[in-house]
């Protein structure tokens, strides 16, 4: 199975990759720096339908995040933190969390944007940590241009560092190019060569498989409890709950049965249910 490229995720500090974000373009904004608690359901939605393309920058109270939308698809979530970093879908989750104490700022990007941005933590390396005085500068930035590359080349310096992205080897967001590398590390990555998964669509999958799991821990252990007191019929009682009650919804089915067995067999059948749904498994 092919592993997913994390670009310098796991090369530089969280701390460089917050440093170049925020020097990502900002000069189409939707929103500047409103309260984080902004981002809404219904305004992610509005984000989707209106198919924006562009990134959000979020200040956190722990540090800061990224998303990237294209078309209305989030491609990337990333989220600092005091351990780290997280990226996909914990990091939205986290970062959608913890924005009502943050900020938010969203800024509009063309098309053709989105895949340099990508570079920084999705990209395949080209090269990672290379010494400057061992790079022909001018020789590197024609073959960039001469096979059409897509990405952003990187010099990291510490905490602080410069981003220069590339799209079918023109440069974006600003046509000044380097004109020597002189200090520091420097790193080149190549853009994903197929669209990223639609992380709204992860989320819903992995909340979909959720709450299956968390049904079927409650179909378990309330059949467990069946036989305790029902003995021979319990199978029959246990066909004719799953006939009867919605499964969609765990927290109502989990209503369901503790007021069915609380009724139909006795409130210790109803305390047992709620113990063994709540055991470590």
């Amino acid at each position: 199975m092919e592993t997913a490229s994390r670009g310098l995720l796991d090369t530089v500090s969280p701390a460089l990759l917050a440093y170049l974000f925020g020097f990502l373009p900002q000069n189409d904004p939707l929103t500047e720096w409103v309260p984080g608690e902004l981002l809404t359901p219904e305004f992610v939605q509005r984000l989707r339908e209106s198919q924006f393309t562009g990134f959000a920058l979020a200040k956190l109270p722990r540090g800061h995040g990224l998303l990237v939308f294209y078309k209305g698809r989030l491609l990337e979530a990333w989220r600092q933190d005091l351990q780290g970093y997280e990226a996909g879908t914990t990091a939205y989750r986290h970062l959608i969390a913890e924005l009502s104490k943050g900020g938010l700022s969203l800024y509009k990007l063309r098309l053709e944007d989105v895949p340099c941005l990508l570079a920084l933590t999705q990209g395949s390396p080209r090269f990672l940590a290379a010494i400057p005085r061992s790079l022909q500068l001018e020789t590197l930035l024609d073959s960039l241009r001469q096979e059409h590359f897509t990405g952003v080349l990187v010099v990291e310096d510490g905490s602080a560092g410069r981003a220069w992205y590339f799209y079918r080897g023109q440069p974006v967001f600003s046509p000044e190019l380097p004109r020597e590398l002189r200090e520091g590390r420097v790193h080149l990555l190549q853009s994903p060569n197929k669209a990223p998964p639609d992380l709204f669509e992860v989320l819903q999958r992995e909340e979909e498989e959720l709450r299956r799991q968390q049904s079927n821990r409650m179909w378990e252990s309330v059949e467990q409890v069946l036989r305790e007191y029902m003995g021979r019929g319990a199978a029959g009682a246990l066909e004719r709950l799953r006939r009867t009650l919605p499964e969609d919804d765990p927290e109502e089915l989990r209503q369901g049965l503790v007021k069915w067995l609380g009724q139909t067999l006795e409130p210790g059948a109803a305390k047992l249910f709620e113990q063994l749904i709540q055991r470590p498994r």
